[in-house]
């Protein structure tokens, strides 16, 4: 029986993957380094403490990591709070799966970004437990996210759908002994998600699964 659904928040909740790679874009425009296909692709899903060491070595620039991580959030915070809106279907999906589980955030962003957003974007209120990247000790492919939002909502692993748009945190959801639904979106068309045990193209195929699957619970 599924008792739990727990959801990344960047590509899933929100289309916050073009954001950061404008954030991140600029960013290192401004300091002479090198944007590349390679660096989006490995900071996908990581927590900021790995994602800014991977920028920086990347993109070949001269700069703390940790001075790097703070302008980049700072600066994708900003874009954020004026553009940012539920994905399509999200809100819906929603209403249907609170009057059936518990519902949970496991994000490789920080916690207060987290509840910043989704404050913003009108779903805070949803979710019964967030845990953000800065609160765990290692960042996804790791399952120790996931296994902490169970932990929390207090709901055994193998009782929980996890919903996710990357590969790393595909593996951290299955690593924890939970079903995952992969869901596509423009900035991870091309990436495998094929782990996953169904691959949606929106929130909408997801909800129309879900519903069928929440039927049979006791």
């Amino acid at each position: 029986m599924i008792r739990a659904a727990i959801f990344d928040m960047d590509g899933v909740i929100i289309d916050s993957e073009k954001i950061y790679r404008r954030a991140c874009t600029e960013l290192v425009d401004e300091l002479g380094g090198k944007i590349s296909v390679e660096l989006f692709e490995r900071q996908m899903g990581l927590k900021m403490s790995e994602t800014q060491k991977v920028v920086v070595q990347t993109a070949g620039i001269e700069i703390e990591p940790e001075e790097f991580g703070r302008r980049y959030m700072e600066r994708y915070l900003k874009l954020a709070r004026d553009t940012l809106v539920p994905n399509p279907g999200l809100v819906n999906l929603l209403d249907f799966l609170s009057e059936k589980v518990e519902l949970a955030i496991a994000s490789s962003t920080e916690k207060v970004a987290v509840e910043e957003l989704m404050k913003k974007i009108g779903v805070l209120d949803y979710f019964e437990i967030i845990v953000g990247g800065d609160e765990v000790d290692e960042s996804k492919p790791s399952p120790m996210i996931y296994l902490k939002a169970s932990e929390l909502l207090g709901v055994n692993p193998e009782e929980c759908i996890v919903i996710e748009d990357s590969p790393n945190g595909i593996k951290s959801g299955i690593g924890a002994g939970m079903e995952v639904l992969g869901v596509r979106h423009g900035e991870n068309a091309h990436l495998d998600l094929s782990a996953s045990s169904h691959v949606f193209d929106d929130l909408y195929g997801v909800k129309e699964y879900l519903e069928t699957v929440l039927n049979g619970n006791a």
